[in-house]
């Protein structure tokens, strides 16, 4: 039986979550040919298995929770920023200037998620997701900048006591209801 080779198998490894990583390494170990039949595999496995713990690690309604004050928090940051004439007078182009930094923020934590340990996660790790997505935010706004994208970026915006408050809300989420918790059963719907 032919085997893949070290160096393959662990930069392969090091792609899939922890949760996981041994019993799909075992099960692509098996399929195992040739290095292209590997790759192969391994790149129509390896996304399936990370959307899959993304799916199990992740809570909807803390999400939810998390995704609403991440994008107050840019909101908030505007320079003209009153939610009543936010709302009033909105057009869609602000809505996608907002959603741009706002996604890209809220895809890292998913992304985290999906790489959570089964531990219980210390607060400076959640502390590190929520600034890791932060900074990925910013380089949204930088990659427009460079690309001179400058009717994407975010008008006027600064960080402000609503944007901190945001971010600070996203962290106590994270830190009450870690990725890989499930809601108690008495704050669940019946199914």
């Amino acid at each position: 039986m032919a085997y893949p080779p070290e160096i393959i198998e662990d930069a392969v490894g090091w792609l899939l979550p922890p949760a996981c990583r041994e019993e799909v390494l075992g099960d692509l170990c098996e399929q195992y040919v040739d290095a292209a039949r590997y790759a192969v595999n391994m790149l129509t496995v390896a996304p399936r298995v990370i959307v899959s713990q993304i799916r199990r690690n992740t809570d909807a309604r803390v999400f939810l929770a998390t995704s609403c004050a991440i994008c107050y928090s840019f909101a908030s940051g505007l320079a003209d920023f009153s939610l009543r004439s936010f709302l009033m007078h909105a057009d869609p182009l602000t809505l996608l200037r907002l959603a741009i930094p706002a996604i890209a923020a809220l895809l890292v934590l998913l992304v985290r998620n999906g790489y959570s340990d089964s531990e219980e996660r210390r607060l400076r790790a959640i502390t590190l997701d929520v600034a890791v997505a932060m900074g990925v935010a910013a380089l949204t706004q930088f990659a427009l900048l460079a690309t001179l994208r400058f009717d994407l970026m975010l008008p006027r915006w600064c960080p402000s006591t609503g944007t901190v408050m945001g971010w600070l809300f996203a962290i106590v989420l994270r830190a009450i209801f870690p990725p890989e918790m499930r809601l108690p059963a008495a704050m669940r719907s019946p199914d």
